[in-house]
């Protein structure tokens, strides 16, 4: 995969592409059109395992972290990904942090409220923040589970879960 993501990054962002590599090899190629976020579509990269954790520290632009639980735990797969960042001589700051919130499938308690406690899920969002997350995403597939079936139903529904997260995430933290 590293030699995927320098491959098109190449390909963004040069006029004719060389490379060689152990699994690319080309020769004088041309991609056009080129992306027009100046040469560099953002890359995200998502897991735990320690070459991912290395991947996004030397690589990518953002980590799609998997859980807030964990082996590691997820303090220390960030601090791991600061250090191969450091290393690679790339700010560590510069690197997004991305989180999806879903229900534990192992809690049917806690699944069943998920979606219906505000402050469950605002608490979870502001847990990330305070991590150093800037990005956090909504499982959709539980809400989908529930009945929400269609494209309008689940806007509706994630719009009610907004207006009652927002009051609370626009507050500063201490």
């Amino acid at each position: 995969m590293d030699e995927a993501i320098h491959l098109l990054r190449a390909y963004w962002e040069d006029e004719h592409v060389n490379f060689e590599g152990i699994h690319y090899q080309v020769d004088e190629i041309a991609m056009e059109p080129k992306p027009t976020q100046r040469g560099r579509i953002p890359i995200w990269v998502g897991g735990t395992a320690e070459r991912t954790l290395k991947r996004v520290g030397e690589l990518a632009d953002g980590w799609m972290a998997m859980t807030l639980r964990g082996d590691p735990p997820l303090e220390e797969s960030m601090a791991r990904v600061r250090r191969y960042a450091e290393a690679a001589g790339r700010n560590p700051e510069s690197i997004g942090m991305q989180m999806s919130l879903s229900p534990d499938p192992l809690d049917k308690e806690r699944r069943k409220k998920f979606y219906s406690d505000p402050q469950f899920l605002l608490e979870r969002m502001l847990q990330l923040r305070e991590l150093g997350f800037d990005q956090a995403s909504i499982d959709c597939v539980p809400i989908f589970q529930e009945g929400y079936r269609t494209v309008d139903a689940m806007l509706d529904y994630l719009g009610e879960i907004y207006r009652k997260l927002k009051p609370g995430l626009d507050s500063k933290p201490d």
